[in-house]
């Protein structure tokens, strides 16, 4: 099992469309470092969240949530723009 299937096998699908899993995951596993664990996790969250003919990757808002790391798609709305760049 690699990176990928063993964090597809911890993601929980929140009310919304987030997807989170669990913090404990990142640090029980002695195989991957967290770094490569976060990286399959923002490639999880882009498949799941990606238009089928979309040419762009989606923006994700990646946050924690209690015991979480939750990631749910970024949606940008007129001045809300100009706060995140900040």
């Amino acid at each position: 099992m690699g990176a990928h299937e063993y964090l597809e096998k911890y993601t929980r699908s929140l009310p919304g469309g987030a997807l989170a899993w669990e913090r404990t995951i990142f640090s029980r596993t002695g195989q991957w470092d967290a770094g490569e664990l976060i990286d399959e996790v923002v490639d999880i969250a882009w498949d799941a969240f990606m238009a089928e003919f979309a040419l762009e990757r989606p923006g994700l808002d990646i946050s924690y949530s209690g015991n979480y790391l939750v990631i749910r798609p970024l949606t940008v709305v007129g001045d809300d723009f100009l706060s995140l760049a900040a």
